[in-house]
C-alpha cells in the first residue's frame, strides 16, 4: 500500500518539493494559513453592513398616538439654531423604543430618493420624576420640516421581524410669535 502523500515527495537534496500527481513535477501548494482565513472571514462580516441598506417600516397614525405620552418644545436660540426638547414620560406600546432621533430629509431627487439634511440623535436623561428628557440643536432652516423619528423593534409588546418607526412632526409645535408652542 502506497501513501499518497508519500508518492508525492520527492527529496532533491536539502529541499523536499511536491510534485504535480499526473506529470512529476514540481507543483504549487496552494495553501492559507488558518489566521489568514480567519481575518478574511472578520474583514468580509465588518464591510458587509456597509453595503445593506436598512428597512424600516411607517407605523401609521392612532387614535391613541400608540400610548406614547410626551412633550414637545420648540425654541428659538441665538444665531441661526433651534432648540428642540423632548420629554418621553411613557413608551406606551412602542416599549421598548429602540432609537429616537430628530430628522429632516431634502426634497426629493429625479429617483425619487431622499438624503437627510439634518439627522440629531436624542440622548436621553431620566429626571427624578421618572421622565426622560432630550434636547438637541438643528438649523433653523431645517426645523419646520423636521420630524422626530421614533424607531423600535417591538410593538404592542410583540417583537418585529424588521424596525418600525413612528415620526412625530415639528411643525405642530413650533414657535408663534415668540411663544414656544408644546403639547
Amino acid at each position: 500500500m502506497v501513501n499518497r502523500r508519500s508518492a508525492n515527495r520527492v527529496s532533491d537534496g536539502s529541499e523536499t518539493a511536491l510534485l504535480h500527481p499526473n506529470k512529476g513535477e514540481r507543483g504549487m501548494s496552494i495553501r492559507v494559513p488558518r489566521v489568514a482565513t480567519g481575518v478574511l472571514v472578520v474583514a468580509v462580516m465588518a464591510l458587509l453592513p456597509s453595503l445593506c441598506w436598512a428597512v424600516y417600516y411607517e407605523l401609521g397614525p392612532s387614535k391613541d398616538e400608540w400610548g406614547l405620552k410626551y412633550d414637545v418644545a420648540v425654541s428659538d436660540t441665538d444665531g441661526d439654531k433651534a432648540s428642540v426638547v423632548f420629554t418621553l414620560a411613557d413608551e406606551g406600546r412602542l416599549k421598548p423604543i429602540y432609537s429616537a432621533t430628530v430628522v429632516a430629509f431634502s426634497k426629493p431627487g429625479r429617483d425619487g430618493g431622499r438624503t437627510y439634511d439634518v439627522k440629531a440623535p436624542l440622548e436621553f436623561k431620566t429626571t427624578q420624576g421618572g421622565q426622560r428628557v432630550a434636547q438637541v440643536q438643528i438649523p433653523k432652516e431645517f426645523a419646520a420640516r423636521a420630524e422626530i423619528r421614533i424607531l423600535t423593534l417591538t410593538v404592542n409588546g410583540r417583537r418585529q421581524t424588521s424596525a418600525s418607526y413612528y415620526d412625530i412632526p415639528l411643525q405642530q409645535y413650533m414657535p408663534q410669535d415668540s411663544t414656544t408652542a408644546s403639547r
